[in-house]
């Protein structure tokens, strides 16, 4: 999965139904950028779109964006309790690889930490049905 693609996912998430022009505006980037993501996403499953319509998340989507955002989640916890890094810091850096990690190892940290509810901002982690991710992060 590409980092656009994953960014595109979180935005839809936390803004549902959107269009593509409106996605790509908040991003700064191309329509065709966003349009290119919004199909990679669409032949995966991940969305619905049709031209010039509104693209929002399918239950697959909801659930990968669940679980990627607690594999950023859990990396932050990681790296304020390990390195000593801000939680701001440590967001920003987490948001940079979180889809180089497979579930297995984000369980590790997760069962590290005894299964916490919240990051080190104090978002809530959510846990998706199933961790399935692998298949979207094994491409890097």
């Amino acid at each position: 999965m590409l980092d656009i693609d994953s960014k595109v996912l979180k935005y839809l998430y936390k803004y549902p139904t959107q269009k593509v022009g409106e996605i790509a505006r908040k991003f700064g980037l191309a329509h065709s950028t966003i349009g290119s993501s919004v199909k990679r996403l669409e032949k995966e499953n991940l969305v619905k779109y049709k031209r010039y319509q509104l693209v929002e998340l399918t239950e697959k989507g909801k659930d990968l964006t669940i679980e990627l955002s607690r594999h950023a989640q859990l990396l932050e916890l990681l790296l304020c309790n390990e390195l000593g890094i801000t939680a701001e810091h440590a967001h920003q850096e987490s948001e940079k690889f979180n889809l180089l990690f497979s579930c297995e190892t984000i369980n590790k940290i997760c069962e590290k930490y005894n299964h916490p509810k919240t990051c080190p901002c104090g978002d809530v982690i959510n846990n998706s049905p199933n961790c399935f991710c692998e298949e979207y992060t094994r491409e890097f």
